[in-house]
């Protein structure tokens, strides 16, 4: 099968495998992967999917699918989840030890119990290491202590956004690193407007998901600011709306005209024809005139 295999963890986490066993797969399913260190269980999501469109670094690892898991390797991921209870509790215990505040959030046993990892939230970045051989001695494995934001958590909830529908976060396959305040200008809305923030307090991660079709219209649009010729007048764009395909344009004492994107681009036309005739006049044929009889 080609493409790659989206694989879902705990925090709602996704790596990519390559089938390269055939193994027959279905969304829902359970299957062993490989991991950095020994094996792992987790459960199908989307395939197949092209790694171009990923956006994986370089340095990205792609592991194998090993097999699907069997109703034994069910059963010992359920026992695991109870040990995970048990290393919460010991967790915040040793915790108490620290100088350091953080809100333990999850806890997660890699399945061949190879690896522990710790998902917390802290308001500042924290100096864990000496923690780390606390944690090390008290659980005798490999431990991670990853540090999540305001927005992976609220991807962990779940929830509905302010146009009703789950939240993209949680839905969508999105790079979170992408979404920009440039996004807000892209699609000609207000940077200081608080209903460019989702329930995580940064900016809506649909701003990334409806960012292209922005780009691609504003390549079609004219500038804003630019100087254009409407009905013998010189105006000024003032803003393009790509949903309603209007562009506003302003005259010289700021007065208001709304234009279709097919009117400006019947003007362009226009200009262009004047521009060429201008440049390669035609010469009118004057005829010969009537012989004498």
């Amino acid at each position: 099968m080609n493409g790659l295999i989206e694989v879902k963890f705990k925090q709602d986490e996704k790596r990519y495998y390559e089938n390269t066993h055939d193994i027959e797969l279905r969304k829902g399913l359970y299957v062993i992967v490989e991991a950095e260190k020994g094996a792992d269980m987790g459960c199908v999501g989307n395939f197949p999917i092209e790694r171009e469109k990923l956006n994986l670094t370089d340095s990205y690892t792609v592991r194998k699918l090993i097999r699907v898991a069997s109703d034994d390797d069910i059963e010992k991921m359920n026992r695991i989840h109870e040990k995970e209870d048990d290393a919460r509790k010991k967790f915040m215990n040793a915790l108490k030890d620290q100088p350091f505040e953080m809100d333990l959030v999850d806890v997660e046993y890699q399945f061949d119990g190879n690896k522990l990892t710790f998902y917390f939230m802290a308001e500042t970045r924290v100096d864990f290491r000496d923690f780390l051989k606390v944690l090390a001695r008290i659980f005798r494995t490999r431990i991670e202590l990853r540090q999540i934001n305001e927005r992976q958590e609220i991807k962990r909830l779940g929830g509905i956004g302010p146009c009703g529908r789950v939240l993209c976060c949680k839905n969508l396959n999105l790079n979170f690193d992408r979404v920009t305040i440039q996004m807000v200008k892209d699609q000609n809305m207000s940077v200081t407007s608080s209903k460019m923030c989702g329930l995580c307090g940064k900016l809506l991660c649909c701003l990334a998901y409806e960012e292209e079709f922005y780009q691609e219209e504003a390549e079609k649009y004219p500038k804003i600011g630019e100087e254009i010729l409407y009905n013998k007048k010189r105006m000024f764009v003032a803003k393009n709306n790509y949903l309603t395909y209007r562009i506003e344009l302003r005259d010289e004492n700021g007065l208001l005209t709304i234009i279709s994107f097919d009117d400006y681009l019947e003007q362009k036309i226009k200009k262009k024809r004047a521009k060429f005739q201008a440049k390669f006049p035609v010469k009118k044929n004057k005829g010969k005139r009537d012989e004498k009889h």
